[in-house]
């Protein structure tokens, strides 16, 4: 096997084009190695910042697997990182043989290159510990700073039993619901999810006037989330608001392949908080997940603090784990 990089035009052209089909060869990929996610961040960059995909190649110089980086030169040194970081959360190489060992030799040597010879910082971050790349990088990382993580830790199975739940958790569940009861007594409550493209453009721009009213104070990515799922489209991409008296409270952007469904940030209203909206929202979208054929839930790290942690809903039996490649022999 051998690597090519490609840089600029020439890496956002197969990220639009070729990149499609190892994304669809490749049943292990999350949405955060789809053509259009990756496309969409790679034409925001900013011009301090070059798209940057290595590929690996058979003898007969076709593409099996290839990993979508970002260099950026707003620094003392140049910075590679995933493509889209820090708004990704699984990151992989993708294609028929992503999970091959001879392809994460392949990548983790040539980093390890940059990051020895070309005077680069090398971050990867977000790579699943027991993935094949996770794996190799664990033994040859050198000079490169990936962070490992878990992908099972925050993975709820559909549908949600809540009769099977620890008592607590259980009265917890039962506690929010008759606060929810009451304001019904008095209010209206509406939970809609996106189904087309032009509910997710009007979606949208509820997602960002309540990032801008309570998000966080420095609101400089909503506009890049905008432009993301403006390129995005529906199915695979859907916003889940809750409203109350016409007055959406919280809402949460989910991307989904097959039967699976990963969350993204979770907006909430502050002045709301006592109601618990983020875990109203979730009861109301794991019920609507499971009904459109969804078997499993993957909450990212700060929508589970938002929900008070994933015991609120329990564990992924082990057969239900974020899809994801076996360790390297």
């Amino acid at each position: 096997m051998s690597l090519r990089e490609y840089r600029g035009p020439e890496a956002v052209d197969l990220l639009s084009g070729q990149w499609r089909q190892l994304y669809v060869q490749d049943r292990l990929a999350t949405p955060f190695q789809s053509s259009d996610w990756l496309t969409a961040w790679a034409r925001q960059l900013p011009a301090t910042a070059t798209p940057l995909v290595l590929a690996v190649t058979s003898p007969i110089g076709r593409i099996v697997a290839a990993l979508a980086l970002v260099q950026h030169e707003d620094g003392a040194r140049p910075r590679i990182a995933p493509l889209s970081s820090p708004h990704t959360w699984f990151v992989h190489p993708v294609g028929p043989r992503a999970d091959d060992p001879e392809v994460a030799h392949a990548l983790a040597f040539h980093l390890l290159l940059v990051a020895e010879h070309d005077q680069t910082d090398v971050e990867i971050a977000a790579v699943p510990a027991d993935s094949t790349l996770g794996h190799t990088l664990s033994l040859i990382a050198g000079d490169i700073s990936w962070t490992r993580t878990t992908p099972t830790s925050t993975a709820v199975q559909l549908p949600a039993r809540y009769d099977q739940l620890p008592p607590y958790s259980q009265r917890e569940h039962a506690r929010r619901r008759r606060t929810w009861t009451r304001l019904a007594a008095n209010h209206t409550i509406t939970y809609t999810r996106t189904r087309h493209s032009q509910d997710l453009a009007d979606a949208t721009a509820v997602w960002a006037d309540l990032q801008h009213r309570h998000g966080p104070q420095d609101n400089a990515g909503t506009t890049d989330w905008v432009a993301v799922l403006e390129h995005q489209g529906a199915p695979q991409t859907s916003i889940a608001t809750l409203s109350v008296d016409s007055t959406a409270i919280a809402a949460q952007l989910c991307l989904t392949r097959g039967p699976h469904c990963y969350t993204l940030p979770l907006t909430a209203d502050r002045a709301r908080r006592h109601l618990a909206p983020g875990h109203a929202l979730l009861r109301h979208l794991v019920d609507d997940l499971a009904a459109d054929g969804i078997h499993t839930l993957h909450l990212d790290p700060t929508t589970t603090r938002h929900y008070a942690g994933r015991g609120q809903y329990g564990a992924a039996r082990p057969d239900a784990r974020t899809p994801a490649r076996s360790a390297a022999a």
